[in-house]
């Protein structure tokens, strides 16, 4: 495949005394030979001479500019960008020391237009040097990131060592936020032979971070061990960059060049992927299957709906099914099921909730952003082009040009009118969705641009990749004790199976009512096509036909197979999106079953509470439990361990499963479930939705053919996240009869701190933790679950963690255990030191990050101020506050430099940024502009809040709720106050 190559040069002045005008030098005419864009940095051009542009190209040109109190020496900077002439580039933007240029789509291999920058940042200690520079860039990028990609080449004087310039993925599960906000493209680290970090640099890392671009310099093929740009007698530095959010993909090459003697700076090229023919032009080597359309849902269905339903044609249907009877196996089931669905579809369709075909073809004239642009305003416009028409051929008529211009003022006045509509439509929306908590629902409704396709199209690809995940393990590789635990299963199924029924009574009006009430609306429905609101605007009538329909499938212990089909869709986490594995698919099942499914997991969840079947130590998934409870279990260990004893360790090993929702083990999984005293009609359910589920694949509006998930539990179920405590369970029992020692928490004895599948294990002795290690790698082998060593380490807890000991040794599987000096865990970055300093750096990046991405989002509404502070407050605060109700209180905070907080920054940064002042605006007058208080203060308030919570909440590894410590350092002195 062909590239596109973009070289990008200090040339250090277009005229040299030694070299004469640089551009006729063979050297340098050698070295842009072949280039399709190229661009030259500090001309020192005021744009009065010939550049002598080559033949073929096109050229745009920045002139040099030169200070009025500069008396002497050159001028500064000075661009010059010349482009082959059939390449479809246009100049979009100049400024003073950058120039934009837009590539359109169908160029290179990307869906989007791309945005293309050549810019000059003068040094931090230059009389040219501009504080606003990189702020104004921002704003800019911001713009046409909305649009399409972009590309920043250029000499930023920025030495940005070996800081990242993305926002660590770690913990992003745990964290408030839509999950596009932080998928990243970087699939490797920077390597750069520079260390140093200047200001230039820390700016443009933050700028990076913020705005999700990465530099290919020191990652891409050609430079990936990464090249100084510059090189004198002063020394040596990177400092010419390639900046973008190009899917790493579309770049086939960067390469720093050799340095030639008519520059300092070494030229850098960036190579993208030409486009030789339809991206998306694979065959498909599976059949595709179209899915039936979806119901639309409006303000005004849900009356429409009850009416229907009401209506006599309707109620016969519906009384006719609860006077029907059903066979009590599998055939009856599915017939009852059947009928249900047909009785909401046929109140759908009556009721005009099916979504009108969409036309494919586009007028070239609409913007597809123009989602304002309806049918009044297309009447009016073939309207106006019939009489420019008819003026065209009849120019002498006075009357047809006054008709056309009342024609053309009517057009844009309702041009205006709709416009204006839509955006107050649109404010209302998100004002509306901050208020119900709801604003990521609606997040991918507020993009402008066309939905992005998913870069693999090979039907195939996908279809291998989701077989080979979910396969059973064939029969030769079952361990000795597996076919030990089959063996037991089938006893136990025989004899006690029927035994233990205790929730097997029938469900209740009044468990349907409770949830039908808690189901949200808005959400995507499965093959059967029944959406949520159609089941909370049901009749008395109807629930009391899928009531009858809930206690037949109860009774008869069988599955309906339509609620067992799930449609996958495959959403990219981060790294290459060529490759399958850096994706994870969400299954959307059918909204009828998970109602059924929900209410038997409430049943569960008392049995096990009531049981006490779960480990008082696992708090994943249960109610009136958060992630920081344990994170602040943690912190108290480390203080108590640690901080307190003269030379306290704490021996931590951090362990994460490899794909393990995916990964259970099913057989494992029922006898686990027979064990915890579960059986029954409760039993035959769960079995036959596992041993029957079927899964596709979605891509665009069809579907593969179904497949079966013959391990991991169901993605979307109610009930996959107890069913996963329960395989799990007996892992924290064989911790807790460990002979290894723990750590002392008041009376009770902590080895393990276990959240879902983040398992961390402690030990005060090097010995004990290898114990455990030992028992978890037994139980791994046994169950058939598998540890990702990339991210499982070793972290040494203790008040010198620089003087991490490699002779303490761990090995998982013969296989040595690396170690580290901090770890995210459940989504906090924690130090060996025990302290939360780059926790709190993390979480501003994801908050600056979530802040500029809804800014890039909303850039064409004109957002008030009153509704950007409740973005702030609602959004952006609880990304950055994730967690503060123990790293607040615990930080050493100076409350005399309590602006210096960088949770505090941020806030003043988007303080500064919606009021668009420059940044050395005091930040006590941006607050108190918009009447705000110090985000220290909510800080606080959250720390007595989860004060209070560890009060009040159900005993879990803490013996007595009166031993609980208050948070340190609290405000209680009213002479302390803000």
């Amino acid at each position: 495949m062909r590239s596109l190559t973009i070289s990008s040069w200090n040339i250090q002045g277009l005229y040299s005394s030694h070299f004469g005008y640089k551009t006729t030098n063979p050297e340098l005419i050698k070295n842009i030979k072949g280039q399709d864009i190229i661009i030259l940095l500090e001309t020192w051009c005021r744009g009065d001479i010939d550049t002598q542009c080559p033949s073929g190209y096109r050229e745009s040109s920045l002139p040099s500019i030169k200070h009025k109190n500069v008396k002497r020496g050159r001028d500064s900077g000075g661009i010059i960008i010349w482009h082959k002439q059939d390449l479809a580039l246009n100049e979009m933007k100049k400024g003073t020391t950058h120039i934009w240029l837009k590539l359109n789509k169908g160029t290179i291999y990307c869906d989007n237009d791309v945005y293309i920058c050549a810019a000059y940042a003068p040094p931090s200690d230059s009389s040219y040097y501009d504080d606003q520079f990189f702020d104004n860039l921002q704003t800019e990028i911001i713009t046409f990131q909305a649009q399409g990609k972009v590309l920043l080449c250029g000499d930023f004087n920025a030495r940005t060592g070996s800081e990242p310039d993305y926002t660590d993925a770690g913990g992003n599960q745990h964290i408030f936020g839509h999950p596009s906000l932080y998928s990243s493209p970087i699939i490797n680290n920077r390597n750069s032979p520079d260390q140093i970090l200047n200001k230039n640099g820390k700016e443009l890392v933050h700028l990076c971070r913020a705005l999700g671009l990465y530099m290919p310099n020191g990652r891409i093929r050609g430079d990936s061990l990464g090249q100084f740009t510059y090189c004198s007698a002063l020394g040596t530095s990177v400092v010419d960059y390639a900046i973008t959010d190009i899917d790493p993909s579309s770049i086939s090459a960067f390469t720093v060049r050799p340095q030639t003697p008519l520059s300092d700076h070494s030229q850098i090229n960036v190579f993208l992927k030409k486009l030789t023919g339809n991206i998306h032009s694979k065959k498909q080597p599976n059949k595709l299957y179209n899915i039936n359309q979806s119901f639309r849902w409006a303000p005004n269905s849900a009356e429409a709906f009850i009416e229907t339903l009401n209506s006599n044609e309707m109620m016969n249907s519906i009384q006719f099914f609860n006077n029907s009877q059903y066979q009590n196996n599998k055939d009856g089931v599915n017939s009852a099921t059947q009928n249900i669905n047909c009785i909401f579809q046929k109140a759908a369709s009556k009721a005009n909730l099916r979504k009108p075909k969409q036309c494919n073809i586009r007028s070239k004239n609409q913007n597809v952003s123009d989602k304002w642009f309806d049918n009044e305003c297309k009447t009016i416009r073939k309207h106006l082009r019939q009489m420019s028409n008819k003026k065209h051929k009849q120019q002498n008529n006075p009357e047809l040009r006054y008709e056309y211009f009342e024609t053309l003022k009517q057009y844009k006045q309702t041009l205006k009118c709709k416009k204006l509509n839509y955006t107050n439509k649109t404010l209302d929306e998100i004002e509306n969705a901050i208020d119900q908590n709801q604003f990521w629902d609606m997040w991918n409704n507020l993009s402008t641009t066309k939905p992005q396709e998913l870069a693999i199209q090979d039907v195939g690809i996908w279809k291998t990749y989701f077989d080979n995940l979910y396969k059973n393990i064939p029969q030769k590789d079952l361990q000795k004790n597996q076919l030990e635990i089959k063996e037991k299963l089938n006893i136990l199924e025989s004899v006690i199976k029927n035994n233990q029924n205790p929730l097997d009574y029938p469900i209740t009006q009044q468990e349907l009512n409770e949830k039908l009430k808690s189901i949200k609306s808005k959400k995507a429905c499965g093959v059967d096509n029944i959406r949520n609101e159609m089941l909370k605007n049901s009749t008395p009538e109807l629930q009391n036909a899928v009531l009858k329909l809930f206690n037949m499938v109860l009774t008869s212990g069988c599955f309906p197979d339509v609620w067992n089909q799930g449609l996958i869709s495959p959403i990219h986490k981060s790294g290459d999106k060529s490759d399958p594995n850096n994706y994870r698919g969400i299954c959307v099942n059918s909204n009828l079953g998970k109602i059924f499914c929900s209410i038997l997991n409430s049943r569960i969840q008392t049995f096990l509470q009531e049981k006490n079947v779960i480990s008082k130590c696992q708090i994943g998934f249960l109610p009136n439990h958060r992630t920081t409870d344990h994170i602040y279990t943690l912190h108290t260990l480390i203080n108590k361990h640690v901080h307190q004893k003269k030379e306290g360790k704490i021996f931590a090993c951090f362990i994460d499963f490899k794909k393990a929702f995916d990964s259970i083990w099913h057989e494992g999984l029922f006898y686990k479930i027979l064990q915890s005293g579960l059986g029954g009609k409760v039993y035959d359910l769960i079995k036959c939705m596992y041993t029957e589920n079927k899964c596709a694949i979605k891509i665009k509006n069809q579907r593969t053919e179904f497949f079966s998930q013959c391990r991991g539990v169901r993605q979307g179920c109610n009930l996959s996240p107890n069913l996963f405590n329960i395989y799990i369970n007996e892992l924290a029992d064989m911790l807790d009869q460990s002979p290894a020692p723990g750590l002392t928490l008041f009376d009770t004895e902590v080895k393990y701190l276990l959240y879902a599948d983040d398992l961390v294990l402690l030990s005060p002795t090097k010995e004990g933790l290898q114990q455990n290690i030992n028992i978890l790698e037994q139980y791994c082998h046994n169950w058939a679950l598998a540890v990702n060593f990339q991210k499982t380490k070793i972290m040494i807890f203790q008040k010198k963690p620089r003087c991490q000991k490699q002779t303490c040794k761990f090995t998982l599987n013969n296989t040595l255990i690396e170690h580290t000096k901090n770890y995210t865990y459940l989504g906090l970055t924690i130090s060996a030191s025990g302290n939360f300093n780059m926790a709190v750096k993390a979480l501003k990046e994801k908050a600056r990050r979530a802040m500029y991405a809804i800014k890039m989002k909303l850039f064409k509404i004109n957002i008030p101020i009153r509704i950007w502070t409740k973005i702030f407050d609602s959004v952006i605060l609880p990304i950055a506050l994730y967690g503060s109700e123990v790293w607040g209180p615990l930080n050493k905070l100076d409350f005399k430099m309590w602006d210096k907080h960088p949770i505090e920054t941020l806030h003043a940064e988007f303080c500064r940024k919606i009021l668009q002042v420059q940044r050395n605006t005091p930040t006590n007058a941006c607050r108190a502009e918009l009447g705000r208080f110090p985000v220290i203060m909510k800080i606080q308030k959250r720390s007595l809040k989860f004060w209070l919570h560890l009060n009040s909440s159900p005993l879990t590894i803490l013996e007595k709720r009166n031993k609980i410590p208050k948070p340190t350092k609290l405000l209680s002195d009213p002479k302390q106050r803000i």
